[in-house]
């Protein structure tokens, strides 16, 4: 059933004694050098000393300095390492360079027995914009390598345990070629990795070059596998699979696949007809055992009809939380909501359609676009969920990301807003710490200008989430007024509810005022004269303003 969306104002979060903020909690930024790469954040890891490893890409601008090009591709990972407070220990974006061939995704991360490792794929680069492309000519890569790196303690390789694999690299050389370089070639990546039971399990999929400008005239293989930390396959099956199941790397957040009681899970976009997911059951060893559909409910338009850009992760209560974005081709940008679903995956659920338990959206105006989702989850069950909602990618207006703090029914605990004026804030990834606290990868660039570029981790404390005076240490808000700059329409979003809005004119004369009741406030201000105003928050009878702001319309 659809859930309504609960907010839940917590004593300490409006009157609660506030504790000191613990040192160990902090944010680093790295900018990007806009002449010669970007690098971002991607994932991070707390290891058992207390550091956080993290890893990123390091990804050449365009060389050709033509905008036919595409300059998303011809990446080498990227890692850095930080200490508990946040110093910048090592960073390494040299050692892993190989001439020739480039990463489609972003590496993952593992420690085992205090080692650090990452896992990844590389592929004959096809970048003509990039320094790396085919820089051995004499000996032009012909296949592709399932790597995995265990890492001394300044991020050098200490040692290699690769597979190589021939690849397809036709190229086909016309305009979407040029302009889609290696997706439109003969590629692996890595579709889900995660640790078991002492080794890495993980799935890969691999696609031939696309022979026409068509997304279904080539042939995807998937492969299921359990490595150990000696880089030595104990299981590995593979099995073709319909095109239209299969993922570019740009369509896939980093986890899609599950470990339950009776085997593993995989979440692919939907091949059948009238079906959005496709969810397919193999047993521990990767033998095939049944597929099953997900259907969503009848308001939501989906990308496609099927299921994208989407992650999933095992609750505590042996059901599996998908998170995805709907889609509306009638709005602008596209995409209208994100939202968290709840399925029952059980294999003894004999019905062919997953049954939804739980569900929640987080609707918007036509002109926000919501993007970029991730979640985690903490030891007792609740869950953090973050994603971007943007006006900055079409318009110049700003961007925000949203943090959640939600119990395992979907309730919210808590909401706050990473909010900065001018700039585009992206949340890439979070990882809950062994505190409970938050990891937070994002990355951002000012309206005005697209080339600066940086990307930042961000560590809050548990604590953050309750508190609204830590959370305003941590750069946090209870509220946001967009589009700002705006038009006729002032909206304010927060989760808190019986608070005041108060608006005021540079001089200081109250021109607004109004109860909070709802997510979205609508203000209109189409008879207000052109210019800067003052927005306020106020509780408790109005005596104690939690949150500030300017809006020009």
């Amino acid at each position: 059933m659809k859930k309504h969306r609960l907010f839940v104002c917590l004593l300490t979060l409006l009157f609660g004694r506030v504790n000191n903020i613990i040192s160990q909690e902090w944010e680093t930024v790295y900018y990007n050098d806009p002449d010669v790469s970007w690098c971002y954040y991607n994932e991070a890891i707390e290891l058992s000393n207390g550091n956080i490893l993290v890893t990123s890409i390091s990804q050449p601008r365009n060389m050709n300095n033509d905008p036919q090009y595409h300059f998303y591709h011809s990446m080498q990972p990227l890692l850095s390492l930080f200490s508990p407070d946040g110093d910048e220990i090592y960073r390494n974006e040299y050692d892993y360079f190989k001439p020739g061939l480039s990463i489609l995704t972003y590496p993952y991360l593992f420690e085992k027995n205090g080692e650090m490792y990452f896992l990844t794929a590389y592929n004959p680069d096809h970048d003509i914009n990039s320094k790396n492309y085919f820089k051995n000519q004499d000996n032009i890569p012909t296949e592709s390598i399932i790597g995995l790196y265990k890492l001394d303690e300044m991020l050098n390789i200490a040692e290699s345990y690769e597979h190589s694999y021939p690849i397809d690299t036709f190229e086909r050389r016309d305009e979407d070629w040029y302009y889609y370089l290696n997706l439109y070639c003969g590629y692996i990546y890595i579709y889900s990795a995660f640790e078991e039971d002492g080794h890495i399990t993980g799935s890969y999929i691999k696609n031939e070059s696309r022979r026409y400008t068509g997304y279904d005239d080539y042939n995807d293989s998937v492969f299921f596998f359990k490595m150990d930390f000696d880089g030595n396959f104990l299981v590995r099956k593979g099995y073709e699979i319909d095109t239209v199941c299969g993922y570019a790397p740009g369509g896939v957040l980093r986890q899609q696949m599950i470990k339950n009681d009776d085997g593993y899970v995989v979440y692919y976009r939907g091949c059948e007809q009238d079906t959005h997911g496709t969810v397919e059951y193999y047993d521990n060893e990767f033998n095939y055992v049944t597929t099953r559909y997900l259907i969503m409910p009848d308001d939501a338009t989906w990308q496609d009809d099927r299921l994208n850009h989407h992650c999933v992760m095992r609750s505590n209560r042996n059901t599996t939380y998908v998170s995805t974005a709907s889609r509306d081709t009638q709005i602008q940008n596209g995409y209208k909501d994100i939202r968290l679903y709840e399925f029952d995956d059980d294999l003894n659920n004999s019905t062919e359609i997953l049954p939804i338990l739980n569900y929640i959206e987080r609707k918007t105006p036509n002109h926000e676009y919501p993007w970029y989702r991730s979640m985690d989850m903490t030891k007792n069950g609740d869950i953090y969920f973050t994603y971007t909602l943007n006006c900055g990618i079409g318009e110049s207006s700003d961007s925000w990301i949203m943090i959640e703090r939600l119990n395992s029914d979907f309730d919210t605990i808590s909401t706050f807003f990473y909010d900065e004026v001018d700039i585009f804030n992206k949340s890439t990834c979070i990882t809950t710490t062994k505190d409970d606290g938050l990891l937070l990868c994002s990355y951002s660039f000012y309206l005005t200008d697209r080339d600066y570029v940086w990307s930042r981790v961000s560590k809050f404390p548990a604590s953050t989430f309750v508190s609204i005076e830590e959370a305003h240490a941590h750069n946090l808000k209870v509220a946001v007024a967009y589009p700002n700059p705006g038009g006729d329409v002032l909206n304010i979003r927060t989760g808190l509810r019986n608070a005041t809005l108060h608006v005021y004119d540079m001089q200081g004369r109250k021109i607004h005022q109004q109860k909070i009741t709802d997510e979205v406030t609508s203000i209109d201000a189409s008879k207000w004269s052109s210019g800067t105003y003052v927005w306020k928050l106020t509780i408790n009878n109005e005596q104690l303003t939690i949150e500030e702001g300017k809006w020009v319309k």
